[in-house]
């Protein structure tokens, strides 16, 4: 009995014993900053937390209105005098027009803030018009395109919508235009084509927007375009076109308009040179160094101001640059960006 009460005695003391360095272990613990696992969970879940918080975004002098489409889309649209007049180029946030063969020009139009009912007639792809859509990252809606556009689509991975080779059901025929000139597709259908494809939706990257703008005095208010001497551009401008007036787009002298007979006009015009030759193929296509830089100029209501644009890579996208090497701004509305061989091909007046 008397052992077995030592024993008893003996646990007693060092369980007491072990309860003090516990104690103490704690309050250590306490004092150097430790934390228990639990509380240590807490912590990882907070940093977690404020590492990944939403990114605060500052507002912009002009904020952008609340898009139609939840992604930007490329359309190919076809500019031949049998083509005229297209649909769906008036809804376009921005429209590059760019020499093709024989002398004629072709547009690719960005659709974002606006969705189309009948955009067309569509036409195919050409290399420089690829190189930009894939500067973009944007899906790229075409009809077919040349020997040089179609394997570089593949090799750059482009977001491809083809009528010919993947995405017939997406186009329709017009049956009162005769083909090449009678492709067709909407904001809609493109819109299937994308989801079906599961390609990703994408913001598109467009030129921030202001309401004021410094530059020269434009000597004229009538901008000319020489593309070839059986082609040329002009835009006047146009009191009466929308709030405070627009620029009206004419061909060879005749105004432009929409087969809905609305006017095609810009807010803004932005010319890019960029060294343009023909080549001899059957017919005779273009080329247009569109990777590099060059001379630029912005064309806002009756000021000019000159700047200039790069574009490094093909996977680059095309910057705009002032004559102070800002970002180049753009009126709220239409943007057209041109793009010549040299800005020697710009003229003002009658």
């Amino acid at each position: 009995m008397r052992k077995s009460g030592h024993v008893s005695i003996t646990m007693l003391v060092v369980t007491l014993v072990m309860l003090l360095l516990l104690c103490a272990c704690g309050d250590s613990n306490a004092q150097n900053g430790s934390v228990s696992p639990s509380e240590q969970t807490e912590g990882r879940a907070s940093s977690f937390q404020k590492a990944y918080r939403e990114p605060i975004i500052p507002e912009r002098a002009i904020p952008e209105l609340p898009p139609e489409l939840p992604t930007g889309i490329l359309v190919m649209i076809d500019n031949y005098e049998p083509a005229r007049p297209q649909s769906g180029i008036d809804k376009a946030d921005i429209v590059y027009e760019i020499i093709a063969e024989g002398g004629i020009t072709r547009y690719m139009a960005l659709f974002y803030t606006q969705a189309a009912e009948s955009i067309g007639p569509v036409r195919s792809a050409r290399y420089y018009f690829v190189q930009l859509a894939k500067g973009m990252d944007l899906p790229y809606a075409h009809v077919g395109g040349s020997e040089d556009a179609l394997p570089l689509i593949g090799s750059l991975r482009i977001k491809d919508i083809n009528e010919i080779s993947n995405a017939q059901r997406y186009f329709w025929q017009d049956p009162s235009r005769r083909r090449p000139h009678a492709t067709y597709t909407s904001t809609s259908y493109l819109m299937e084509a994308i989801d079906n494809k599961q390609y990703a939706y994408k913001v598109p990257d467009l030129p921030p927007l202001s309401r004021t703008f410094e530059g020269d005095p434009l000597p004229d208010p009538q901008i000319n375009i020489t593309y070839s001497s059986s082609y040329r551009v002009q835009w006047i401008w146009d009191e009466s076109l929308g709030e405070n007036g627009q620029y009206l787009r004419h061909i060879n002298g005749k105004a432009q308009y929409t087969s809905d007979g609305v006017p095609m006009v810009a807010d803004t015009i932005i010319i890019l040179a960029a060294l343009s030759t023909p080549r001899n193929t059957n017919p005779v296509t273009s080329a247009v160094n569109i990777i590099g830089g060059g001379d630029a100029m912005r064309i806002v209501e009756d000021t000019m101001n000159r700047g200039s644009w790069k574009k490094e890579s093909a996977e680059r996208p095309l910057f705009l640059y002032d004559h102070e090497d800002n970002p180049m701004s753009r009126k709220p509305g239409n943007t057209w960006i041109q793009v010549v061989d040299t800005l020697e091909v710009v003229s003002f007046g009658k």
